[in-house]
């Protein structure tokens, strides 16, 4: 029922304009270009609805029936606002999220003053280790990997100095020592004559449709390739429809297929394409058929590579479940999005070095192109000693 127009110098701002008045399910009823009165520029007018909208001819309705319509709306406008002031009262993710960490420094305390009375855990370790082993708790690094780490700098020869030389020594050790667990994957080949497809996989809300217009962006602009974005994905129109307006801001071709089959065909259409990039469906780490249907995309005629987007919003645990599911495609690597919203992550170096995935992509923030960047060991061993 409320529909409205926005205007702005781009695609990308009158999304955000949608999004921020009528909220992320919004729908999309038309956009046009249009240009301005001064002839100097372009507008881009978006019509849009907020969710539940359904069209309907106003003119097909009864005038008796009008009065009752108008009270009908009156009274959705208010369970909005009601709804709306108790949605504040709650909190959000980042504040939850911000919770848990705070949640997690105090136990970290609580542990190294329970070790300083009883040595249980860290017994005959040296007093500058023990803040190192509290940043690596608290920033989720699992325990084994930290008593792994402990062991190799009790070997090491003890630094002398300063109480806070110690540490840094210690510190510098361990950065070293986790550093040389992280496994990056290599560079995509995009070259002039060859074609690689890359299909971005993951289960819902892990941030795909946005990471994979990312990376086109990124390919497209920055590395100069043509690009091919394919959207294959059934379950919701709204995410196709999103591309396809990500793709015309970004200025590459879009196709979209309902089955793994016509794969072949698109790339018959566009055969002088050099990365093809392939945005798919989200889907439950439960569902193994869903994970099955997409395996049907290694029956192209070309080799697709599988890169699993996961949130690092997510619990740890989550996160281990859709590797587990997703693993019988053959995972060629993890892409991790929303690093902006967390603030924990050692969670990334636990399911790399469990699993021997390398790192590809980081998405550090919701603009595109822009908040998208190669995974490093330094980007990680920064995250997780807060540098």
């Amino acid at each position: 029922m409320d529909v409205r127009t926005f205007e702005a110098f781009n695609m990308r701002d009158a999304i955000k304009s949608v999004k921020k008045e009528l909220g992320n399910d919004a729908v999309i009823l038309s956009t046009v270009e249009r240009k301005m009165e001064n002839g100097t520029g372009t507008i881009v007018e978006v019509k849009a609805a907020a969710p539940g909208f359904k069209k309907q001819n106003r003119s097909s309705r009864p005038d008796h029936l009008e009065t009752e319509f108008q009270a009908s709306a009156h009274s959705n406008q208010s369970i909005e606002q009601t709804i709306e002031k108790l949605s504040k009262a709650f909190a959000t993710k980042k504040q939850i999220a911000s919770l848990e960490t705070n949640i997690a420094e105090i136990k970290g305390m609580l542990i190294e003053t329970l070790q300083s009375k009883s040595g249980s855990t860290l017994k005959n370790v040296p007093t500058a280790i023990i803040p190192l082993d509290r940043t690596l708790r608290t920033m989720g690094v699992d325990a084994a990997t930290i008593a792994e780490l402990v062991t190799y700098l009790r070997k090491i020869p003890a630094p002398t100095g300063s109480e806070e030389d110690k540490e840094k020594s210690y510190k510098d050790h361990a950065i070293r020592y986790l550093m040389k667990r992280i496994k990056i994957s290599s560079r995509w080949s995009v070259m002039p004559g060859t074609c690689t497809i890359q299909a971005v996989i993951g289960p819902n809300g892990s941030g795909k449709t946005t990471t994979t217009a990312k990376l086109a962006a990124h390919y497209a602009k920055n590395r100069d390739a043509k690009v091919l974005v394919i959207s294959y994905d059934n379950n919701r129109l709204a995410a196709s429809e999103q591309m396809r307006i990500y793709c015309k801001i970004i200025g590459v071709p879009f196709e979209a297929m309902s089955n793994a089959l016509e794969l072949d065909e698109i790339l018959e259409k566009y055969n002088d394409r050099e990365l093809v990039l392939i945005d798919t469906a989200g889907i439950s780490p439960k569902s193994s058929e869903a994970v099955d249907e997409l395996g049907k995309l290694k029956d192209c005629q070309q080799p697709v590579d599988f890169h699993l987007c996961l949130s690092v919003t997510e619990k740890e645990e989550q996160m281990d479940r859709s590797i587990r599911s997703f693993s019988k495609l053959g995972i060629h690597s993890l892409v991790f999005s929303k690093l902006d919203e967390s603030w924990s992550f050692g969670e990334i170096f636990n399911l790399s070095k469990k699993w021997t995935l390398p790192l590809s992509y980081f998405s550090i923030g919701p603009d595109v192109p822009d908040d998208i960047e190669r995974a490093s060991r330094e980007r990680v061993i920064e995250r997780i000693f807060g540098l």
